[in-house]
């Protein structure tokens, strides 16, 4: 997933995982680190480790922030799971963002907008049984069910149907503190306060309970501002 917007600033895991070392003061000179930095079987869990699980909680909050939009094929019936390799999609999918429109039987060829719909109002209309090569509707509730959405007219059997739609695709996992972040670098100091959150209330000679929630209420806060910051500036999905 490439970044785009906000300049397309991002920086290294290396500068995350320092602020983090320094706050936890893990970096005397000449003194072995208590959390190491990527995986070490005799260390247990790393920092590096830490941020792609801080990484993936700030995308699921904001799903905006690596948003894609691409041709996907819709399965047969009303019911549709989350765009994946099957469907042509090319990414693993974190969250749907919403329907814009069909693509035809090729996915090349653009048609009429899809419009969102309650998803009671779909279920109902899908009760009539009414089967189309082309999408009128859809309905997506994520907190019923994030993983399914549905389409009317239903898909038939055999047809291929095309839509452009927008996802949410999930960060790729970073495997070295020299990678660049898959989220901007805006986003730097709540990886910080989400890591430093995870550390302080574990089972360790690290752990504080107080301190851990104070910085997993400043990863929120440092959330909401980004997004009126975002919203404010007009941001929409940028990622390709």
């Amino acid at each position: 997933v490439s970044l785009q917007g906000y300049g397309g600033l991002t920086m290294r895991a290396a500068e995350v995982l320092r602020l983090v070392s320094g706050v936890l003061q893990d970096l005397e000179p000449d003194m072995p680190r208590r959390w190491a930095w990527e995986h070490d079987e005799k260390a247990g869990l790393s920092l590096l480790e830490l941020l792609n699980a801080a990484v993936r909680a700030v995308v699921l909050q904001r799903p905006d922030i690596t948003a894609v939009t691409e041709a996907v094929l819709l399965e047969p019936g009303i019911r549709q799971g989350m765009p994946d390799r099957r469907h042509g999609a090319r990414h693993a999918c974190a969250a749907l963002i919403g329907l814009v429109r069909n693509m035809g039987a090729d996915g090349e060829t653009p048609g009429k907008g899809i419009i969102p719909v309650p998803a009671a109002l779909l279920l109902g209309m899908a009760g009539y049984g009414t089967m189309a090569p082309e999408v009128q509707m859809y309905a997506y509730d994520k907190h019923l069910d994030p993983y399914t959405y549905y389409v009317y007219p239903a898909v038939p059997e055999q047809a291929e149907v095309w839509v452009e739609l927008t996802y949410s695709a999930m960060p790729p996992a970073l495997t070295a503190t020299d990678q660049e972040l898959p989220v901007q670098d805006t986003f730097s100091e709540a990886l910080v306060h989400h890591m430093l959150a995870s550390v302080l209330s574990g089972d360790n000679e690290t752990s504080n309970l107080t301190r851990a929630q104070t910085h997993m209420q400043a990863y929120y806060q440092v959330m909401g501002i980004r997004q009126q910051v975002d919203g404010t500036l007009g941001r929409k999905g940028v990622a390709q």
